[in-house]
């Protein structure tokens, strides 16, 4: 059963990637953001996208403990809580940016709270959190399904910057030029610096 699900995996992420690329190659052709409900993009996209996220946790649960790399067990538990922590962090980008924007749709530029910290908090900790769980599983099936749910959320965020820009236009680019694509480690750390200035008592 695992291994059908692997290779049914292993389609879904390949075509995924595929669509992505062609995407991100650029022309009138895109598979990501979809047009919306009823469009032919929206019937391929979301299929292979939601069936792959499951797939990837479903091989990992039934092939968990694998050994493909024989992790320590401490290690393989670590990144089980970072899994945890990298998707509460996620549930939390996920309402602040709301459920539409959140599928594609226009509905305002949001650029506060966490999205000080990154453009795409979602697709970061969604990045972390399929590495974790192929860690976690260490697995090589899970290793192969999660690398490929990864490069999708990765592209993900490469395709959608023009379609971003197009809507919001110079907004959108000045944030782009403020905020990093990923994670803002520049802000992280003078916001570090500052909390041990503070507490040392000394200038922040």
């Amino acid at each position: 059963m695992t291994l059908a699900l692997f290779m049914i995996g292993t389609v879904a992420g390949a075509i995924l990637i595929a669509l992505l690329l062609a995407t991100w190659v650029g022309g009138s052709f895109r598979i990501w953001p979809t047009p919306g409900e009823g469009s032919w993009q929206s019937y391929v996209f979301w299929p292979l996208f939601r069936g792959l996220n499951a797939l990837c946790f479903l091989v990992a649960i039934l092939d968990f403990g694998g050994r493909a790399l024989g992790l320590p067990l401490v290690i393989r538990l670590i990144a089980l809580a970072v899994l945890i922590a990298s998707l509460a962090i996620f549930i939390y980008a996920f309402q602040v940016l709301g459920r539409d924007n959140s599928y594609g749709a226009s509905e305002g530029l949001v650029t506060g709270g966490i999205y000080q910290w990154s453009r795409n908090p979602q697709n970061a900790m969604l990045i972390v959190v399929y590495a974790a769980l192929a860690i976690a599983a260490d697995s090589a099936a899970a290793y192969v399904l999660c690398a490929a749910m990864v490069m999708v959320y990765a592209l993900m965020v490469y395709v959608e910057e023009p379609w971003l820009e197009g809507i919001y236009g110079e907004p959108y680019r000045d944030y782009c030029d403020a905020v990093p694509r990923y994670f803002n480690w520049a802000k992280a750390i003078g916001a570090l610096r500052a909390a041990l200035a503070s507490r040392s008592g000394g200038p922040s």
